[in-house]
């Protein structure tokens, strides 16, 4: 596990270093797409640490229904129609700076390179790989802590370019959030087995996330407490059953993408 975390580590940061660098006045400004590369640290660490198999394929099957299994990646846009419902009765323009952000081009690859690469970047290793290794070692609950503290360290480069954050509460408030979203995911993951799954919802939490930055800074808050109250309430009703729906999937290692 240490090999695929400093695998992880590395290929990311030495990713972004160039985006680093140029946030500190080393280098000229730089395109903000080249952000996507850092999205290839946890996958390509997955692959090299597991080359025999692929990092996309189930490890069981789904305890949860088709339907289910919808109801979950609809959750994401879900908040996002909440938390505009309560900005549009405050009175808050919402089409206008919407509008405006997908008629940049700039704004719109900005959100394609966040959103889908690295949901499908990070789930792979994160939760296909490193997870189920540790919840075999140990409580789901106790391996989604250790991962999520490996997941907000692996973040650190983005502090420096990309998080624009005031004072320690809102670092805190991010590592809070990440607990939550590391809960609601490893629930995803035990409860289906699929890293596509886990896969796709991130990749949608993420563009509604991304989506609402230009509209309001109420409408991120309120979507990002809503999936805190998710995150944390699984925790709390599942921990006892293994963070996962109904009965057993099997937590295997090498899982696939």
């Amino acid at each position: 596990m240490v090999r695929f975390v400093l695998l992880a580590f590395g290929i990311t940061w030495v990713a972004v270093s160039p985006l680093v660098l140029s946030a500190w006045g080393v280098l000229p400004p730089l395109p903000g797409w080249l952000h996507g590369f850092g999205a290839l640290g946890p996958v390509v660490a997955a692959w090299l640490s597991e080359r025999e198999r692929g990092v996309f394929e189930a490890a069981g099957p789904s305890a949860l229904s088709p339907g289910w299994v919808g109801v979950c990646l609809a959750t994401p846009f879900a908040f996002a129609g909440v938390a505009l419902a309560v900005v549009a009765a405050r009175g808050e323009a919402i089409a206008g700076p919407l509008d405006r952000s997908f008629a940049d081009p700039e704004w719109v690859v900005s959100l394609a390179v966040g959103s889908v690469l690295y949901g499908i970047g990070e789930e792979p290793g994160w939760r296909g790989w490193l997870q189920p290794r540790l919840q075999s070692r140990f409580s789901p609950l106790k391996a989604t802590l250790i991962l999520t503290a490996i997941w907000a360290l692996w973040h650190a480069p983005f502090f420096a370019y990309r998080f624009d954050f005031e004072g320690v509460g809102t670092v805190l408030g991010f590592f809070m959030g990440l607990l939550a979203g590391a809960f609601w995911l490893a629930f995803l993951f035990n409860s289906t087995g699929s890293v596509k799954v886990v896969a796709a919802w991130h990749v949608l939490w993420n563009v509604a996330n991304l989506s609402l930055a230009p509209v309001s800074g109420l409408a991120v808050a309120i979507l990002n407490a809503l999936m805190m109250i998710l995150g944390f309430g699984v925790a709390v009703v599942f921990s006892r059953r293994g963070l996962r729906y109904g009965g057993s999937v099997p937590a295997r290692a090498g899982t696939r993408v």
